[in-house]
């Protein structure tokens, strides 16, 4: 029985793989990242929960018109065989090499593995204050 190649071997490579769709306003790539599944989900920092890949989409392109650059701040990873949970503060910039954040993110994303390797299960993102940041003193806490 001949194998296939896995695209993605390890969590960590979804994750940046999403930060540069984002950086670079790929819808297409950033939908490839995600489960074929209908029961995946994303809150977005203004607060819609969109489900399914349609939603999902049309959440995609309207927060894509523009640009967005990441920058992790702290991140959290717990990972077992089949499910990877990255909780993370970040900085978001609308300007390739801006000094100043434009403002904070706290998100949580949830992988699992599929016959592809890992995708995106769901995505929780919410907006902080730089003020209100504290690390996490706890391995198990998450947003």
């Amino acid at each position: 029985m001949p194998r296939f190649a896995r695209l993605f071997q390890n969590p960590d490579e979804v994750i940046d793989a999403w930060r540069e769709t984002l950086r670079q306003g790929d819808v297409e790539g950033a939908l490839a990242l995600w489960l074929d599944d209908d029961s995946i989900t994303c809150v977005l920092p203004e607060g819609n929960r969109l489900s399914g890949h349609a939603e999902i989409r049309a959440g995609l392109e309207r927060m894509l018109a523009r640009p967005l650059y990441l920058e992790p701040i702290a991140c959290i990873e717990h990972i077992t065989v089949s499910a990877a949970v990255f909780d993370s503060m970040e900085a978001v910039y609308f300007k390739n090499k801006q000094i100043e954040a434009d403002f904070m993110i706290n998100i949580t994303l949830v992988l699992m593995q599929d016959g592809k390797g890992w995708r995106i299960a769901h995505l929780h993102a919410s907006r902080s204050h730089d003020d209100d940041f504290e690390f996490p003193s706890d391995q198990h806490e998450l947003h």
